[in-house]
C-alpha cells in the first residue's frame, strides 16, 4: 500500500508547530515501521536549503500554497493549476490519498483513489469546510467530543453521508521515571503552548503570580515559549510579550522564562523540568496533549474545563477547572503539588489508554479498509421526555453554563441541573433561550432511533 499524505502547513524535521504537526510525525514514523510505503508532501519554501527528513521519509516541500492560516490558498489562480496538475500526478502514485488537517476543495484530482481526512479541530475554516462540504471516504477525528460536536452540528443526512472513526492522539513512552519531586523555595511552572492568546498565557501570569503571593516559595518561575517570527505561520498567533501581563508578578519576585521553540525531541526534559503545568485558555481543545504529555513526563497539570479538557477530569494527576477561576487553578494546583502518588497513577493510565501502538494500528486498520463504517454511540444528557439534549460544546460549572463558543452564559445561572443517570432538569423560563444559544439541541422525533 502506497500512501501520499498531503500537510497545507509548512512541515519541519526537528520542530513541530502545535499538536497537530505532533501528531503526523508519530503517525508517519508508525506507518513506516508497519513497512508502508509514505511520501509527504508539504508547502514550498522559498528559503529552504536543505532537505528535511521525518524519520526516513523525505518531506517533499513542493505544493504551491502560501503556507500559512488561515487562508493557505491565497495564492494567485496560475498557482492554483500549477498545484492541480501536481496533485494528479501525486494521485498517480498513490493507493491512499492522506489530507492531514484536509481544508483540500482540490477533490477532482482525487476521485479515482480513496481519500482519508484527518481532522484535528473544528476551529479554522479549512477543518470546518471539510466535514461540511468535501466527501472522503473515511474521516479520522482524535476525540469523541469532536464527534460529538459534529454530530450535534449538522442533520442527520450530512452527517450519515460521512464516515467518522475516533482515533485518539497517542502520549510517547518515556524514560524518566516517577520520582518525588524535592521541595524547595522556587516553583517552576510550565507554558508549553504556542503563541494564540487563546491558550492563555495571561492568565498563566495570573496563576503564576497567586502562587508567589501564597508565600509558600521564595520565587516563582513561568516557563514558556518565545513567540519565532520565522517559525510562526498561524495568523492567529501574536507576540504576547506586554509588560502590562506580567509588570506585577515581576514585581513580586516572579520570573518569566522565554524558551526558544523547543525541538520534539526534546520535550520530555521539558515537562520533567517543571512542578506544574498550565493549561488556562479558552481555546477549544479537540484533544488534550500537553496535559497527558505532561502527566507522562511525571508532571502535573491544571486545565481549564473547555473543549476536550473535560474528557480528563478521571485521570489522576489533572485537575480541571472551570474557565477563569484563578483562585481554583491554585488550590487545586497545591493538591496535586502535595500528592505526588497521584502521577503515578495517571502516568499508568495515560500510557496504556494512549500508547503509540494502538494508534498506529488503528490507523492501518482505517487506511487498509477506509470504507468499512462504523456505528456510534451517544450518551448525552438529556431530558426524562427525550426531547432535548445538552450540547456537547456546553457544560455545567457552578451551577452555570459555560459555552465553548460564547463563553460563560450567565443568564442559565440555576437555570440547569445534570442529574445522575445523565437526566437533564430544565427550567422552563430558559428551554427557548437554550435552544436559541445552541445550549440545547432539540432531538426530532423519528431523527436518531
Amino acid at each position: 500500500m502506497k500512501i501520499a499524505c498531503l500537510s497545507l502547513a509548512p512541515l519541519y524535521d526537528d520542530f513541530v508547530l502545535g499538536g497537530s504537526q505532533k501528531v503526523l510525525n508519530d503517525i508517519i514514523l508508525g506507518l513506516r515501521k508497519n513497512n508502508i510505503e509514505i511520501r509527504v508532501f508539504s508547502p514550498k519554501e522559498s528559503n529552504s536549503t536543505k532537505d528535511s527528513f521525518i524519520g526516513d521519509v523525505k518531506i517533499e516541500k513542493t505544493l504551491n500554497l502560501s503556507g500559512s492560516f488561515p487562508s493557505p490558498f491565497e495564492i494567485p489562480l496560475y498557482e492554483i493549476q500549477d498545484l492541480s496538475e501536481k496533485l494528479k500526478k501525486i494521485t498517480d502514485w498513490a493507493d491512499r490519498i492522506y489530507l492531514h488537517g484536509d481544508g483540500w476543495f482540490l477533490r477532482n484530482e482525487f476521485s479515482n483513489k480513496m481519500v482519508i481526512s484527518g481532522i484535528h479541530d473544528l476551529v479554522y475554516q479549512e477543518s470546518l469546510s471539510s466535514v461540511f462540504s468535501f466527501f472522503s471516504n473515511k474521516t479520522i477525528l482524535p476525540s469523541k467530543y469532536l464527534l460529538n460536536t459534529i454530530h450535534s452540528s449538522i442533520n442527520k443526512t450530512n452527517f450519515d453521508l460521512n464516515n467518522f472513526s475516533v482515533i485518539p492522539n497517542s502520549i510517547p513512552l518515556t524514560d524518566t521515571k516517577v520520582t518525588n519531586k524535592k521541595i524547595n523555595d522556587t516553583l517552576v511552572l510550565l507554558f508549553p503552548h504556542r503563541p494564540d492568546p487563546r491558550k492563555g498565557f495571561i492568565q498563566a501570569v495570573k496563576i503564576a503570580n497567586e502562587f508567589r503571593k501564597t508565600g509558600n516559595w521564595r520565587q516563582v518561575i513561568l516557563k514558556c515559549s518565545r513567540f519565532n517570527k520565522t517559525l510562526n505561520k498561524d495568523k492567529k498567533n501574536l507576540d504576547y510579550l506586554s509588560e502590562d501581563n506580567y509588570k506585577e508578578f515581576l514585581s513580586n519576585n516572579g520570573q518569566v522564562i522565554f524558551n526558544d521553540w523547543i525541538p520534539y525531541k526534546k520535550m520530555s526534559t521539558f515537562y520533567s523540568s517543571g512542578d506544574l503545568t498550565l493549561c488556562p485558555g479558552n481555546f477549544i481543545e479537540s484533544f488534550g496533549l500537553v496535559p497527558l504529555e505532561s502527566i507522562a513526563n511525571n508532571t502535573p497539570a491544571v486545565c481549564s474545563a473547555v473543549g476536550a479538557f473535560r474528557d480528563l477530569r478521571d485521570i489522576p494527576g489533572i485537575e480541571v477547572i472551570p474557565y477563569g477561576d484563578i483562585k481554583s487553578f491554585v488550590e487545586k494546583g497545591l493538591l496535586l503539588l502535595s500528592n505526588q502518588d497521584q502521577i503515578s497513577k495517571g502516568k499508568k493510565i495515560v500510557l496504556k489508554e494512549f500508547s503509540n501502538e494502538k494508534m498506529i494500528d488503528s490507523y492501518v486498520e482505517k487506511f487498509t479498509s477506509p470504507n468499512i463504517k462504523e456505528k456510534h454511540d451517544f450518551n448525552y444528557y438529556q431530558t426524562e421526555t427525550k426531547d432535548l439534549y445538552l450540547a456537547p460544546w456546553c457544560s455545567l460549572e457552578n451551577n452555570m453554563i459555560y459555552h465553548d463558543y460564547l463563553g460563560w452564559i450567565t443568564k442559565t445561572k440555576n437555570k440547569i441541573q445534570c442529574k445522575d443517570s445523565k437526566i437533564l432538569v430544565l427550567d422552563k423560563t430558559i428551554i427557548e433561550y437554550g435552544i436559541k444559544k445552541r445550549i440545547l439541541i432539540p432531538r426530532y422525533i423519528g431523527e436518531y432511533t
